[in-house]
């Protein structure tokens, strides 16, 4: 893993050991910040099922002003931490140790994002949960979007709630959905 553009460019990230988590591939990140691009300069950015930080840092070297990761596992979070420390983004940043949907409701009122990662363990029902938490929440912008990384076979609605799906692109077994506020 390794960051692909921006200030901080071909710096390699420490990844944790094992399946326990699946990082974006360089592929699928090139392609979600090729999308992305005038969005990312001076963006507030939420990083959900952060991981290792892999999208959020990305997001950083590019340009955004500020992430907030929201992981749960203390193991990943020790990574994300490290991988924060090595690129020197401590204070552009913050990590929040809670379950997605618990941050959720602690963030909802108290700050906006720009853009939002959401890069839930495939095939586990998640998505539209996620979207609907994300919808009756206030703490998208409303020209925010949310990137909502999933399995190619799992088809994500149309609309839910207040998020309208922009598009789909399919990267072999993992596609993107591009939801933005109505």
């Amino acid at each position: 893993m390794r960051i692909i553009a921006g200030c901080w460019k071909g710096r390699r990230l420490l990844a944790v050991k094992g399946m326990h988590t699946r990082p974006t591939s360089d592929r699928v990140k090139e392609a979600i910040f090729n999308i992305l691009q005038q969005y990312i300069a001076d963006s507030n950015v939420l990083d959900l099922f952060a991981g290792t930080g892999n999208l959020g840092l990305e997001a950083l070297s590019r340009g955004c002003s500020r992430v907030v990761f929201v992981e749960k596992d203390p193991r990943v979070i020790d990574v994300l931490n490290k991988n924060r420390a090595n690129l020197g983004c401590l204070e552009q940043s913050m990590v929040i140790r809670d379950d997605v949907f618990h941050a959720i409701k602690r963030l909802s009122g108290r700050e906006r994002f720009d853009i939002i990662f959401a890069d839930p363990p495939y095939s586990r029902g998640l998505e539209a949960p996620l979207l609907d938490a994300i919808a009756d929440s206030d703490i998208l912008c409303q020209d925010g979007i949310v990137v909502l990384e999933h399995s190619s076979g799992d088809h994500q609605p149309d609309r839910v709630g207040s998020l309208i799906k922009l598009q789909d692109r399919r990267y072999g077994d993992t596609e993107i959905s591009l939801y933005k506020k109505e």
